[in-house]
């Protein structure tokens, strides 16, 4: 990096500290913090501005569980979540989330309460929850900032990611002794997924690997996806390998007898996900609606902690489900694992799921 940029970059951090600094004073006289009082709320909105996927399908059972008690839920979040969302009839809506955006037509919605379940302390996102102008602002970890009237005490290394959600139910006195993800899906793409698979033998055992991630370390390698594509088609029953990613990424793979839809969306993910018999994958986002739609699972992790809180990833966002098996590998990158344990996991979990049905017929 130049001198110049360094400085520029220096200079902008320094601004935004001393911005912070001031939208945080001009809470110094708030009023000390009452009781929540959950029917003071019946408006909500959620905050879900990073876009993530993972993240936005956990989000998805605290919003489900709210509104089936009642309360009008809507969800401010990024392109790939809306798009996810287009289907979550429980929501009244979901806006989409810009950077700077004007403010107003959220404003005019008149939420009671906003809930951000980020651990992000920057002068952008709490410049937004200020000028939301909402009458309840809940946040997690932040009784330092008297912006928030309501805030959780959550930091957690040996809770699963779905306890964290949990919390706010508990704050609205809403039971949940099971937390579950809603993945509604798409009709449009279910149907270029049964298409996909119907080119196939009835009797074919499909099988998703879903090589790419948000993060470099924890993708698959392409000698790991051809390891896998080969490995399945060596079985000695019919199975056929569904390549889950954007078009252009699994095309540059260039992985011979697997199949892939051109133009997938994250809607094409979900609907290859809930039409195959076992889904392979590093990525949490897949794992996790995997579980949403309670698939047979093979999840590989690395330990790498996690950037934002240092708790240890394969710990807090594993998939926490009985049909998942869950590989935590030893080295740095995934890409870098042996691939022995998981062929015979694989071997392992077809056989409990395939193959009966194969020799059946």
């Amino acid at each position: 990096m130049g001198a110049l940029k360094q400085f520029t970059r220096k200079k902008n951090a320094f601004f935004r500290s001393i911005k912070f600094a001031l939208i945080n004073r001009r809470y110094r006289h708030k009023a000390a913090r009452a009781p929540f009082n959950p029917h003071s709320v019946k408006h909500l909105l959620l905050l879900r501005l990073d876009d993530k996927i993972g993240d936005m399908v956990v989000t998805t059972g605290c919003a489900r569980a709210l509104a089936e008690k009642g309360y009008r839920v809507s969800v401010l979040t990024g392109p790939m979540c809306q798009q996810l969302l287009a289907g979550a009839d429980y929501l009244e809506n979901v806006h989409l989330y810009k950077p700077r955006m004007s403010l107003t037509a959220l404003q005019a919605e008149r939420f009671d309460a906003v809930i951000d379940f980020d651990d992000v302390n920057t002068y952008e996102r709490f410049k937004l929850l200020s000028e939301l102008n909402v009458g309840c602002v809940i946040g997690y970890n932040k009784e330092q900032y008297k912006l928030f009237d309501h805030t959780i005490p959550f930091f957690d290394a040996t809770k699963h990611i779905s306890a964290r959600y949990q919390q706010v139910l508990n704050l609205f006195g809403i039971a949940a002794d099971h937390y579950t993800y809603h993945v509604a899906g798409d009709a449009h793409e279910r149907e270029k997924v049964a298409q996909l698979l119907a080119t196939e033998a009835p009797q074919a055992c499909f099988v998703a690997i879903n090589p790419f991630t948000g993060s470099e370390d924890k993708d698959f390698s392409r000698e790991q996806v051809v390891s896998i594509v080969e490995h399945l088609n060596a079985l000695p029953y019919p199975t056929r390998a569904v390549i889950i990613g954007q078009g252009a990424k699994v095309s540059q793979l260039n992985i011979d007898n697997a199949l892939f839809l051109k133009d997938s969306t994250i809607n094409t993910a979900v609907e290859i996900v809930r039409r195959v018999d076992l889904v392979i994958t590093p990525d949490t986002s897949i794992v996790h609606i995997a579980r949403a739609l309670d698939k047979p699972l093979i999840a590989v992790y690395n330990q790498r902690k996690l950037k934002d809180t240092g708790l240890p990833g394969y710990k807090i966002w594993a998939p926490h489900y009985e049909k998942a098996t869950q590989l935590i590998c030893s080295t740095d990158d995934i890409s870098a694992m042996p691939m022995v344990e998981l062929l015979q996991t694989i071997d392992i979990r077809l056989d409990e799921i395939c193959h009966p049905v194969a020799k059946a017929m």
